[in-house]
């Protein structure tokens, strides 16, 4: 596996911040998110790199709602159901492809090439190399006023 050198959270809460005009707080975890998740997967071109992007329900619904204003509660409704309506999972394919920009910062510039969101299920291929990478950062992300969760990136 090679490794994709991300860089620093600051960067990543910075991104955010910009994206979804809140203040967006990142903090180092240590386990990775917790299922239902939704997931980006990311490639470069020849010598091929990918890296997924796992992110719990709670904060994929929060990031793709702050983009738009839509209500907390709207958010919560979801995630009590398990997957986010369509509207939220367009908003969530928005901030994954905006979030390419934070991981071609390793100087490779990657694209994203396909996502998933509850209620459809990812790649149990890209999961699996994803939870058994050795190459992984896991962040807990705080979205004020609504839902935060974890986002872990995985080179694959």
């Amino acid at each position: 596996m090679r490794v994709v050198p991300l860089p620093p959270n600051a960067e990543l809460e910075k991104m955010l911040q910009g994206l979804v005009q809140r203040e967006v707080r990142l903090k180092p975890a240590e386990t990775p998110p917790h299922t239902p998740v939704a997931v980006g997967l990311y490639r470069t071109d020849q010598p091929v790199q990918e890296l997924a992007v796992l992110f719990e329900l709670p904060l994929a619904g929060s990031l793709a709602a702050s983009l738009t204003l839509v209500p907390p509660g709207a958010v919560k409704e979801d995630v009590e159901k398990g997957m986010l309506e369509e509207s939220l999972r367009e908003n969530l394919a928005e901030v994954m492809n905006v979030l390419s920009r934070f991981v071609s910062m390793s100087g490779r510039r990657f694209g994203l090439v396909k996502h998933w969101c509850p209620p459809e299920v990812p790649d149990p291929a890209v999961v699996k190399a994803a939870l058994e990478s050795d190459e992984t950062r896991v962040v807990t992300v705080e979205v004020p006023g609504y839902l935060g969760g974890v986002m872990a990136f995985d080179t694959l």
